[in-house]
């Protein structure tokens, strides 16, 4: 029976060392890191908006001028306005920057008071897609307006900003 007894306790001391020697020690594992270093992004002005000039209608009804992406404006409405041949420009700006998508917000404003409802249109990219920089990092928008006139419209130079701001996805 003694023996019984010592190979019994023999077995739950080994059983307990091996119980110790699998909880102690220690485990590892990876995971993967990584960065992208990006251009920093870049917006610059390189022309004006420039509607040209403009004649105010002589009747009672209304005009909207409008600037389109190519440099063209066109007069509309039953107003009898016109466009007097002279320099017409959108505005232009290069948004330079690593490969991403974006959105944009713009705004015009024009003085001295006068003008009806201005506004300046959604941007135009010449290269590549509207709100997704392409691969070559640079890309040219264009921007219109329009504004409306009346016969009660002062016969007077307007000036204005432009504010175009880029957000980025």
């Amino acid at each position: 029976m003694r023996n019984i007894l010592i190979a019994a306790a023999s077995t739950v001391v080994v059983a307990s060392l091996a119980t110790s020697a699998l909880a102690a020690g220690t485990v590892s594992q990876t995971a993967t890191a990584s960065a992208t270093i990006v251009s920093p992004y870049t917006l610059a002005s390189t022309s004006n908006m420039q509607f040209g000039l403009i004649t105010r209608p002589s009747n009672a009804n209304s005009n909207t001028v409008t600037l389109d992406a190519n440099d063209a404006v066109t007069v509309t409405g039953t107003g009898n306005g016109a466009t007097v041949a002279s320099t017409t420009s959108t505005a232009r700006f290069t948004l330079t920057g690593s490969p991403t998508t974006y959105s944009t917000s713009q705004g015009v404003t024009m003085t001295p008071v006068g003008l009806g409802t201005v506004s300046a249109s959604v941007p135009v990219a010449t290269t590549g897609t509207y709100g997704t920089i392409p691969i070559a990092a640079s890309q040219e928008l264009r921007i219109g307006g329009s504004f409306t006139i009346t016969s009660a419209t002062p016969a007077v130079p307007y000036s204005g900003t432009l504010t175009l701001t880029v957000n980025y996805n």
